[in-house]
């Protein structure tokens, strides 16, 4: 991506702790052609609810049946357990196929509950990648509207702008 100058998207069906090698590997990229690489142009997809409670959280985003976002991973792993390409899901090569469980996954891959979580949830994942420009919200389909929309609202009027401020403190100091 790095030599063709591709803007970097990292996928939010990636465990976090993977994406680093993804910015490591468009960086080199970058170089081998005599570019700078920019941490501004790298994009983090995430999969994100906000509420505010975090039992309507983890219930829409988790635990209740009908969660879009219990949906979507389902069909996920499903996917790739088909096609025998579970590893990318998997914390390490070694992980056995039969850890990588429905909870496992929900777990590493969905950022949900109130304002201050999903806040402290984002400052973690900068501090395990590094830098990155943008986190793009991975949102599911609606199931319920106004969960939707509300989780939408709060992401840019409460939880991006304490981010922001979180990483301009740190850059400060």
């Amino acid at each position: 991506m790095g030599r063709r100058d591709f803007h970097p998207l990292s996928a939010n069906f990636l465990l976090s702790r993977h994406l680093k090698s993804h910015w490591q590997n468009y960086c080199r990229g970058k170089s081998e052609v005599g570019a700078e690489a920019k941490a501004a142009d790298w994009r983090i997809a995430r999969t994100v609810f906000v509420a505010d409670d975090d039992k309507v959280a983890a219930s829409y985003a988790r635990f209740d049946a009908a969660s879009p976002y219990g949906f979507y991973y389902s069909q996920i792993c499903a996917k790739l357990a088909r096609s025998k390409r579970l590893f990318v899901l998997k914390a390490d090569k070694d992980q056995p196929d039969d850890e990588i469980t429905h909870d496992f996954v929900m777990d590493r891959l969905v950022i949900c509950g109130t304002v201050n979580k999903v806040v402290d949830a984002i400052l973690a994942l900068r501090e395990e990648t590094g830098e990155f420009g943008e986190l793009v919200y991975a949102g599911m389909d609606w199931v319920d509207a106004g969960l939707a929309k509300r989780s939408m609202q709060l992401m840019a009027e409460e939880v991006m702008p304490r981010v922001n401020a979180a990483i301009a403190k740190s850059a400060a100091a």
